[in-house]
């Protein structure tokens, strides 16, 4: 088993260290991924060739997805439309960020516990913005029917059935399995439009080293998986995707219209997958994917409409303890990486890799601080840093009740002043639908606890509370990118 676990962790290491550099080789799009029909994947039919994919590339897509194409194409075209009429009426839930090329993009995030799209947008009142919302929820709901039907397909593939735990919540009373992880984690969702403002048409003219500027960084996304739908300008695919294979060489991915949703892997294979699925003597490990994004060499000179795109990030419970380091949960991780803690940052990645969130959240200094998955400015609550020390209490995400915002997706979150002694709310959910174990309301001793999950509520040991308040002081939120 020593001998086995060397040669696992020397695998790992080769399959994910990685620099930043620019981009420098593939000018053209040549590689096709491997391409599965959605009715293969749902009657497992491409067990192998779906296992072979993840361990040999780190990335497959499913095709012909029943009645995908068209609520797909028709929520993306809306996409843009409502994120102008947004950014018109000053909404504050679009966030906006520019890299180092120029590239602006706009986002419009929401957050899910598990495969269903339970969670509404927040989008501006605007008849536009109504109908994009009605249309990418039958859309969101079809996406979320597919990462299930991909994470039973892949249990089966890698032999995880639902006896092999993965993961144990903090109080070692729930178990997840690899099912489990996808059906009761935390899904991102986000939606983004790209821009490359140049509008004169002079895309051409550029200089060379300008031109080969990389506008997101080769990273590893440090999720368990990301489903995302190629790039579209015009309704038409795009190119300036790059990944890198297990021989180190670079290529941009020819994507087509056939693409419906594409599964790539995250650095959360290393951190809790692959070890289970090695140790078992079975398969090799699954591959996280080296990927970048240029934009300068997808931008026609003819168009300025904006680049869109749909991703899914999907993460650990937020109560899962990172196997390596016990003492912290995911989401204590992940509220440490958004206050750029060092420590958590250094743990969030299996390896020494680029680590960053679907989308980089900056809230201005003594200005806003983040909450419920955006900037709150702290006139909206009347509230700031100095008043709350008045009180002798600290400036947090908290409900009316005094708790603190445990990283879900619930409006009753805002900005406030909360006493020393405060706790994470305590999510309650009805989980009598999940039959698998270990993780499926059974406590290891086999008694039925279905109807509480579970956030540390110790005052005195909550490092997630902590984490949580200096998450407010808020840098950038570093922890998964998207394309």
């Amino acid at each position: 088993n020593t001998s086995k676990m060397m040669k696992f962790t020397s695998v790992i290491i080769l399959a994910t260290t990685l620099i930043l550099s620019p981009i420098t080789q593939a000018t053209a799009a040549s590689y096709s991924p491997v391409r599965i029909s959605f009715e293969d994947l749902e009657k497992g039919k491409a067990e192998d060739v779906l296992r072979q994919a993840l361990q040999q590339v780190g990335m497959v897509s499913i095709t012909d997805i029943p009645s995908f194409a068209e609520s797909k194409m028709k929520t993306l075209k809306l996409l843009p439309k409502c994120m102008e009429e947004s950014s018109s009426m000053e909404d504050d839930n679009i966030a906006e960020h520019t890299f180092g090329d120029g590239t602006r993009r706009r986002t419009m995030a929401t957050h899910n516990l598990g495969t269903e799209a339970s969670s509404s947008l927040d989008v501006a009142n605007h008849p536009i913005c109504q109908e994009f919302q009605e249309t990418s929820q039958s859309f969101r709901k079809t996406v979320g029917h597919v990462i299930e039907t991909f994470a039973n397909e892949l249990a089966i593939a890698l032999n995880l059935d639902a006896s092999k735990a993965l993961l144990v919540d903090k109080d070692q009373v729930h178990a997840y399995n690899l099912r489990t992880i996808f059906g009761r984690g935390e899904h991102l969702e986000h939606f983004h439009c790209y821009y490359n403002d140049n509008k004169d048409g002079n895309h051409h003219h550029r200089p060379k080293e300008e031109e080969e500027e990389t506008t997101i960084e080769w990273h590893t996304d440090q999720g368990l998986v990301l489903a995302f739908t190629p790039g579209l300008i015009n309704g038409e695919t795009t190119e300036g995707f790059y990944v890198k294979l297990m021989d180190g060489s670079t290529e941009m991915v020819d994507f087509d219209k056939s693409d419906d949703l594409v599964f790539l892997m995250g650095d959360g294979v290393n951190q809790y997958v692959n070890n289970i699925a090695w140790m078992d003597g079975h398969y090799e490990p699954l591959r996280a994917l080296p990927h970048a994004l240029q934009m300068t060499s997808l931008t026609t000179t003819t168009t300025t409409e904006p680049r869109v795109w749909y991703g899914r990030m999907v993460l650990p419970p937020a109560n899962a303890k990172h196997p390596v380091h016990p003492g912290m949960t995911f989401g204590e991780i992940r509220q440490g990486m958004i206050a750029e803690d060092a420590k958590a940052s250094s743990i969030g990645c299996s390896q020494n890799l680029v680590a960053r969130e679907l989308q980089e959240t900056t809230c201005e200094a003594g200005v806003a601080a983040y909450c419920w998955h955006r900037c709150m400015n702290y006139t909206d609550y009347n509230v700031n840093e100095q008043i709350c020390a008045d009180q002798n209490k600290t400036l947090a995400c908290m409900n009316d009740d005094g708790y603190l915002w445990p990283y879900i997706h619930d409006p009753q979150f805002k900005l406030g002043c909360a006493s020393p002694n405060a706790v994470n709310w305590t999510v309650t959910a009805d989980d009598s639908n999940n039959s698998d174990s270990p993780d499926d309301g059974d406590d290891k001793s086999g008694n039925n606890n279905s109807n509480t999950t579970d956030t540390d509520t110790d005052p005195a040991d909550s490092t997630s509370t902590l984490f949580l308040r200096t998450s407010l002081v808020l840098g950038a939120a570093m922890a998964f990118v998207s394309f």
